[in-house]
């Protein structure tokens, strides 16, 4: 029950890579449930993190909720434990993950610091990783 309810909580979160996801195998990627999660890679995903991030040179991989978008397996592998950070931080913020994340980019960036590495959000998550 308990689960339910979190997935339900952390689900506006998770509808835009739930949609990558879904739409991945169709783009030739792969995507399946690892460790409680949805991982998706390779095809759309591998795309969408070579050309729709911030990041310089893209990404390998993406947190959206409960779902993990990487480039590659590999990239998944590599990415996990960090990535998994951020499936936490999902279901504890729910809908106000990426509002919280987005000011916290703010914040970062106006104390002087990089707006990626400084972003608190990122910082709990490079520490697990």
């Amino acid at each position: 029950m308990i689960r339910v309810v979190r997935s339900c909580w952390c689900f506006p979160s998770t509808l835009p890579g739930l949609a990558v996801a879904v739409l991945n195998p169709l783009f030739g990627g792969t995507t399946a449930a690892h460790t409680g999660v949805v991982e998706s890679h390779g095809g759309l995903a591998a795309w969408l993190l070579r050309h729709a991030t911030l990041l310089r040179g893209g990404a390998l991989a993406i947190t959206l909720g409960e779902v993990v978008l990487g480039r590659t397996a590999a990239a998944l592998d590599l990415t996990r434990a960090h990535e998994r950070v951020h499936v936490a931080q999902a279901r504890r913020w729910g809908p106000l993950f990426y509002p919280a994340y987005g000011l916290a980019t703010v914040a970062a960036w106006r104390r002087g610091a990089c707006p990626y590495r400084g972003n608190r959000f990122e910082v709990e998550a490079h520490a697990a990783a």
